[in-house]
C-alpha cells in the first residue's frame, strides 16, 4: 500500500513537472524560504533579549548596538505577516489555470484512447466519470505538497534553534512533533476510509433529493404518488450519511482534543522545566521567553500541517484512483493506432493505385458483442456501394445501430473486417471517418445553445455559415417551426442555460438534429431512425426528403418501420444479428421471405388503424 503510494506521489510530481515546472519550482523556493521566517526572528528576538537582560543586569550595551537587530526582527516581521497570505488557498489559485486545465486536458486526452466497447462497460464508465469529477485532485495534491515542503522546512529551522537553545528543549520538541504527526497520519488513514464508505451513500442520498427538481422526474412521482415512497428511501438514504457525518465529527473533535491536551502538556513540560533551571541559575529570562515562543510557534506550525496533510491525502486518494485508470495510457501515449501514418484511400483512387471499383463500405464474417459477451453481430458480411442509398431494417435488437457505429469507427469488432474504399479499417486513422461521414443517431443530444449554434456543430468549421444552417435547417424540415419561435434560429434549445429558451416537442428535436447532419454536406450520409417521434404520414416525408437530398450520395438509413425501405436502392435486413436477406423492395417482397411477412404485417397494422 505505501509503495503503491510512492508510485503515485512520483506519478503526480512527474504530471506537475510535464505541465508546469517553473510554477512547482517557484512555489516551492517561495514557501520553504517564508516558512524559516518564524525561526529567523526568533533569533533576532533572542539576541535582543540578550541585549536587555544583559543591560538590566550589568548595565553594560547601549540602544544603538541592539537597533540594527531590532529593525531587522521588524522587518523579518513584516515579511511574516505578508507570507500568512500565502496560505494554502492563495496558492492553489495560483496552480489552478496550470494543474487544472491542464489535467482535464489530459484526463480528456486519455479517454480517447478508449474505444466505444470499453466505455460501454459499467465499471469503466463508473470509474471514468468518477476520475473526471476528481479533476481537480492533481491541484489539490501538489498545492498541499508544496505547503507542507514549506511546513515542514520551517519545523526544520525551529528545531535547529531549539538545539542551539537547549539540547533539552530540542528532545522535548522532537517527541512532541513525532507524536503529533503520527497522530494526524493516523487519522488521514481514518478519514481516507470515510471517503470510501460514505461516497456511494452520498451519491445515493443526492439522487433522492434532486428527483424532485428534474421536471421528468417530478411528473412521473406525481401520476405514481410515489412521494411518500421516495421520501422515505431519501430518510433511509441520507440518515446514512448523517450516521457517517456524525462519526467524521467525533474523529475530528477527538483528534483536535488530544492535539491541544499534547500542546497543553509540552508547554507545562517546557515552563516547569524552564522554571527549575531559571531558579538554579542554569537559564536566563531571556531564554525562559525564547522557549515559550519556540513552543508556540512549533504548535502554529504542527497545526497547520494537520489540515495541509489531510487535503493533500484527499487529493492523494483520487489520483491514486486517476492512475490505476489513466496512468498506463498518460505513460504509454496514446493507443489504438492514433499515432499509425494514415493511408488516404481517396487520394490512392484518384492516383489509380486502388481498384476504382472497391465499394465504400464492406464487411466480411464480422462478429461484435458488448460486455455480457452476447452476440450483437454474427458473421455478418455486407457491401454498400458509392452513390447507394441503403435501408438497414430490421426490429428492434437486430444489430442495425450496432452495424453502423462499426462502419463508423466508433466500436472495434470481435472479429472479421471491414473496409473503406478496398482499404482496411486497421491501416486508417482512428476518428478518419469523422469527418468523411455526416451522421444522425437516435440517441442524439441538444445542446442548450441556440438553434444556428446546434446546426452549426455538425460541421465545426462552418459553425457560424448562416447561409449553410439555413439550407440545413430546409433539408431537415425544421425551418417552419424555427421560423415561428420568439427569436428565430438565436432562441435557445431548453431553459437550463437561459430562461427564454425553448423546450421543444420530440418530432421537433428530432428534426433539429437531422438537419445537423445536412450540415456537413459530406458524400456519406447516415440516419439512424431519423423519424422515430413522427406520425406515419410525417415520417414517410422525412423520409422521401432525405431521399431527394441525398441524391448521388451514399446514403445509411435505419429504421425498424420497414415501409420507408421502398425508397432505398439496397435493402439489408438483420435478424438477430446476422444478415436475413439483401436486395430491392421489389426483390424481397417477391421472395416471400421475412422482408416480406414484416412489410405486409406492418402495412396491416396501418390500416387498421386508417379505419
Amino acid at each position: 500500500m505505501k509503495i503503491m503510494k510512492l508510485k503515485v506521489m512520483k506519478w503526480a510530481f512527474g504530471l506537475a513537472w510535464y505541465l508546469d515546472k517553473k510554477l512547482l519550482i517557484l512555489c516551492c523556493v517561495i514557501l520553504s524560504a517564508v516558512s524559516v521566517l518564524p525561526a529567523v526572528a526568533l533569533t533576532y528576538r533572542q539576541d535582543i533579549l540578550a541585549a536587555l537582560n544583559t543591560f538590566l543586569e550589568t548595565g553594560e550595551g547601549n540602544m544603538e548596538a541592539v537597533f540594527p537587530t531590532i529593525l531587522l526582527l521588524g522587518i523579518v516581521t513584516a515579511l511574516i505577516g505578508i507570507s500568512n497570505r500565502l496560505n494554502t488557498e492563495f496558492v492553489y489559485s495560483i496552480m489552478f489555470d496550470s494543474y487544472y486545465f491542464g489535467m482535464e486536458e489530459i484526463l480528456m486526452d486519455c479517454v480517447q484512447s478508449y474505444s466505444m466497447e470499453e466505455l460501454l462497460q459499467k465499471e469503466t464508465n463508473d470509474e471514468y466519470h468518477a476520475c473526471v469529477l476528481r479533476e481537480g485532485a492533481l491541484t489539490d495534491f501538489i498545492c498541499c505538497s508544496c505547503s507542507l515542503l514549506g511546513k515542514f522546512v520551517g519545523l526544520f529551522s525551529l528545531l535547529l534553534v531549539a538545539f542551539f537553545v537547549s539540547k533539552w528543549v530540542f528532545f522535548i520538541t522532537v517527541i512532541y512533533i513525532a507524536g503529533i504527526m503520527c497522530l494526524n497520519l493516523n487519522f488521514t488513514e481514518r478519514m481516507r476510509d470515510y471517503w470510501k464508505k460514505i461516497r456511494d451513500k452520498e451519491r445515493l442520498a443526492g439522487y433522492y433529493e434532486g428527483m424532485p427538481a428534474d421536471p421528468d422526474c417530478a411528473r412521473e412521482m406525481r401520476i405514481f404518488e410515489s412521494k411518500e415512497m421516495i421520501l422515505r428511501n431519501w430518510r433511509e438514504a441520507y440518515g446514512a450519511v448523517f450516521e457517517h457525518g456524525r462519526k467524521y465529527n467525533l474523529a475530528v473533535e477527538l483528534r483536535a482534543f488530544v492535539s491541544g491536551f499534547g500542546l497543553y502538556f509540552f508547554l507545562v513540560v517546557m515552563i516547569v522545566h524552564s522554571l527549575f533551571e531559571l531558579a538554579e541559575g542554569n537559564m536566563k529570562v531571556d531564554v525562559l521567553l525564547v522557549i515559550f515562543t519556540l513552543c508556540m510557534n512549533v504548535f502554529t506550525a504542527v497545526s497547520g500541517v494537520a489540515k495541509t496533510l489531510i487535503d493533500a491525502d484527499y487529493g492523494l486518494c483520487a489520483l491514486e484512483r486517476q492512475y490505476h485508470v489513466f496512468g498506463s495510457r498518460i505513460e504509454c501515449g496514446n493507443r489504438n493506432g492514433e499515432n499509425r501514418e494514415a493511408i488516404e484511400p481517396e487520394k490512392e483512387i484518384r492516383e489509380e493505385t486502388a481498384p476504382k471499383s472497391s465499394p465504400v463500405f464492406r464487411t466480411e464474417q464480422l462478429c461484435f458483442s458488448y460486455g455480457d459477451n452476447r452476440p450483437a453481430l454474427e458473421d455478418v458480411s455486407v457491401s454498400i456501394e458509392k452513390g447507394e442509398v441503403v435501408a438497414l431494417v430490421g426490429l428492434n435488437g437486430s444489430g442495425k445501430s450496432t452495424l453502423v457505429k462499426l462502419l463508423l469507427q466508433l466500436y472495434r469488432p470481435s472479429a472479421g473486417t471491414i473496409s473503406y474504399l478496398g482499404r482496411d479499417y486497421e491501416s486508417l486513422e482512428k476518428g478518419f471517418l469523422g469527418g468523411k461521414v455526416g451522421t444522425f443517431f437516435q440517441d442524439y443530444y441538444l445542446f442548450h445553445f441556440p438553434v444556428w449554434e446546434n446546426i452549426g456543430f455538425g460541421d465545426i468549421d462552418h459553425v457560424d455559415d448562416r447561409e449553410r444552417i439555413d439550407k440545413a435547417l430546409e433539408n431537415g424540415q425544421a425551418q417552419n417551426f424555427v421560423r415561428n419561435l420568439p427569436f428565430g434560429t438565436e432562441t435557445y434549445i431548453h431553459r437550463t442555460a437561459v430562461k427564454e429558451g425553448v423546450e421543444f416537442s420530440g418530432g421537433e428535436s428530432q428534426k433539429l438534429a437531422v438537419a445537423r447532419a445536412y450540415m456537413s454536406d459530406r458524400d456519406i450520409l447516415v440516419f439512424d431512425e431519423p423519424a422515430s417521434m413522427l406520425d406515419p404520414i410525417s415520417e414517410m416525408e422525412q423520409f422521401e426528403n432525405i431521399r431527394d437530398t441525398v441524391r448521388g450520395r451514399t446514403a445509411i438509413l435505419i429504421s425498424h418501420r420497414i415501409g420507408f425501405a421502398r425508397l432505398a436502392d439496397k435493402i439489408i435486413l438483420l435478424d438477430k444479428g446476422k444478415v436475413a436477406e439483401v436486395g430491392n423492395h421489389e426483390e424481397l417482397i417477391a421472395a416471400g421471405g421475412l422482408y416480406a411477412k414484416l412489410f405486409q404485417e406492418q402495412a396491416q397494422w396501418y390500416h387498421q388503424e386508417e379505419d
